[in-house]
């Protein structure tokens, strides 16, 4: 293994714990709630390999080894406390920089893993942030150990993205945003990645499909307001619910 190489670590649960703490369709269709968490998880370690990462995925419980991705379990009694221990962790293997993400972004591709990487090395005191629409994030790229700066992040509230980057920027790191990237905590994300973003994403063209016909079989509408309406600015948004799972 080269140390020097890139890592990319996925911060999830199991499928089924995430499946059923997010309940993104009804009940009657958990089978393919949990296809869609899988496949986004699976998208997320593409995204890492073809951009020439090492991959670790750290779960709060066992979760099935993907090929060359090593797995490793969260520790803490907080969330953010298992946040700063899995990224801790997975810098300590490896002497490269290190990109921490979600399993639930389905729209996360080998393009956004690259542009972390390459924002990343063009300074050494930068940290990337891939901000998502409602003001969480989705990514987060770093050279360098971050405990004392994610110990001041007010995890899981409105305020996470603008804690986390008052936090970093304290500590004088300069933050560089990526584009925002919509990850799926809520029945109501999902249906608006199917109208507005999932389109774009080539693997899930045919299962994005499917689910515009069921969620309006459903009649669970597709959000016909925002339908078409630009994405928020780098930066737009510095509110939202969560950070990666």
């Amino acid at each position: 293994m080269n140390v020097h190489q890139p890592s990319l670590l996925v911060f999830t649960r199991s499928t089924d714990s995430e499946c059923a703490r997010r309940r993104l369709l009804p009940e009657r269709f958990a089978d393919l709630s949990r296809t869609i968490l899988a496949r986004s998880l699976e998208s997320a370690l593409d995204a890492g390999r073809a951009a020439g990462c090492r991959l670790e995925i750290a779960s709060t419980s066992a979760q099935s080894a993907a090929a060359g991705a090593l797995v490793t379990r969260q520790s803490g009694r907080t969330f953010g406390d298992r946040f700063r221990n899995a990224l801790a962790g997975a810098l300590c293997r490896s002497e490269g920089p290190l990109v921490a993400v979600g399993s639930d972004v389905p729209g996360l591709s080998e393009r956004h893993v690259r542009e972390a990487l390459a924002r990343l090395g063009e300074a050494r005191d930068r940290v990337v942030v891939g901000p998502s629409p409602d003001g969480g994030f989705y990514l987060l790229a770093t050279h360098r150990e971050l405990d004392r700066e994610l110990a001041h992040v007010r995890w899981c509230t409105r305020r996470t993205l603008a804690s986390l980057i008052a936090a970093l920027e304290a500590s004088g790191l300069e933050v560089c945003l990526l584009e925002p990237l919509r990850d799926l905590d809520r029945s109501q994300d999902l249906q608006l990645w199917v109208a507005r973003e999932a389109d774009s994403a080539p693997r899930w063209l045919g299962l994005a499909s499917f689910l515009r016909a069921l969620l309006a079989d459903l009649c669970l509408p597709l959000v016909p307001a925002l339908v078409g309406s630009t994405a928020p600015r780098h930066g737009a948004v510095l509110f939202g619910r969560a950070p990666p799972r």
